[in-house]
């Protein structure tokens, strides 16, 4: 017999073969017996020697025991109790998804944005007495810039604030030409103390301001020390700072801001010019820029010309859906769009 006869007899579906499982012992040594008898017998057509018989009976045998050893692990009966299944499982990482992933965040404002609006900061109120007076009596929301040199200050500031006006300290400082910014003035020459008293000395003056903006003051305003130095008395008594931007070198947007100071700069200066055609010319300018970006910060003086075009500015800005404001509420919202939020238009 050889060694394909060999293999069907293995693989015989007989009845001696058709489960491993429950032949008897006699059965199976009997088996061995005759593959045994076979390799002696046919060993010329498997190779040379015994050698090779060997090695393919224990090839045989390795298979067979393997085959034995497999038909051990038979599926449990599915009626098989649970606590005596071994369970392997590995953890799902979707199963805790939903209660980690936070909230999600919702518009804190459905309403519409804030329509387009200007505030409006006359300077140097008090010296030109006919004027500042027109100024407080315009039927408007205007912040009066109140200089402190001026022997009734405080008075302006009172008839200012009845009028229902915001009221800021517009403080002298120390100017690149040769202009006289007036007694009492920040000057970078001056020590700290010096220059922090002489900004005491003018809030005491103005009672009642929300902050203080700089009269001339373009040397002074650029230089970062001298401005960080008096920032800190404003953050003291919870006081904002407008930067007229009388230079383009300022450095107190960067310098007041990290002394926890508000600050807002002027976009707009309403009367450089002094005649009705370029206020006129400057007047569109802001509409133009409020439209686009939202909020500007107009600066006029107490002028005949300025006064009288800003008798009807508010109807004319209303037409154009663009609202007048005071100071701070133009302040909140540029913050506001900074961060990127809305603030309601009926305001603070």
């Amino acid at each position: 017999m050889g060694f394909a006869n060999l293999l069907v007899t293995i693989n015989t579906p007989d009845k001696a073969m058709s489960s491993l499982h429950h032949d008897s012992r006699n059965a199976r040594l009997e088996r061995l017996r005759r593959v045994q008898v076979m390799l002696c017998a046919d060993t010329p057509s498997l190779g040379r020697g015994r050698i090779g018989w060997f090695a393919v009976l224990g090839s045989l045998l390795g298979a067979l025991a393997m085959s034995m050893t497999l038909a051990g692990f038979v599926p449990m009966r599915a009626g098989a109790s649970a606590k005596t299944q071994p369970v392997f499982s590995l953890p799902d990482p979707m199963a805790n998804i939903a209660r980690k992933t936070p909230k999600m965040v919702t518009s804190i404002d459905s309403e519409p944005l804030a329509r387009p609006m200007i505030a409006l900061v006359i300077d140097d109120i008090g010296p030109a007495r006919q004027w500042s007076q027109m100024a407080v009596d315009l039927p408007m929301p205007v912040t009066m810039a109140i200089l402190p040199y001026v022997s009734d200050a405080a008075n302006w500031a009172n008839l200012a604030k009845a009028a229902g006006h915001e009221v800021l300290l517009h403080m002298p400082m120390e100017p690149f030409g040769l202009e006289d910014p007036g007694p009492g003035a920040l000057l970078r020459r001056l020590s700290a103390a010096q220059n922090r008293q002489r900004l005491a000395t003018a809030l005491d003056r103005v009672p009642g301001v929300i902050g203080i903006n700089n009269h001339m003051g373009s040397r002074f305003t650029s230089c970062a020390r001298c401005v960080a130095e008096v920032a800190g008395l404003l953050h003291e008594r919870g006081l904002i700072f407008l930067d007229s931007v009388t230079s383009g070198k300022s450095a107190a947007a960067r310098t007041v801001g990290k002394r926890g100071v508000p600050i807002i700069k002027r976009d707009v200066f309403l009367d450089d010019l002094d005649t009705p055609e370029a206020i006129a010319t400057q007047m569109r300018r802001a509409e133009k820029m409020a439209l686009q970006n939202g909020v500007v910060v107009v600066i006029a003086h107490p002028r005949p010309a300025s006064m009288a075009a800003l008798q009807n500015w508010p109807q004319v800005l209303e037409k154009k859906g663009i609202r007048m404001v005071s100071l701070r509420e133009a302040m909140a919202q540029k913050q506001a769009q900074e961060r990127g939020l809305h603030l309601r238009s009926a305001g603070l």
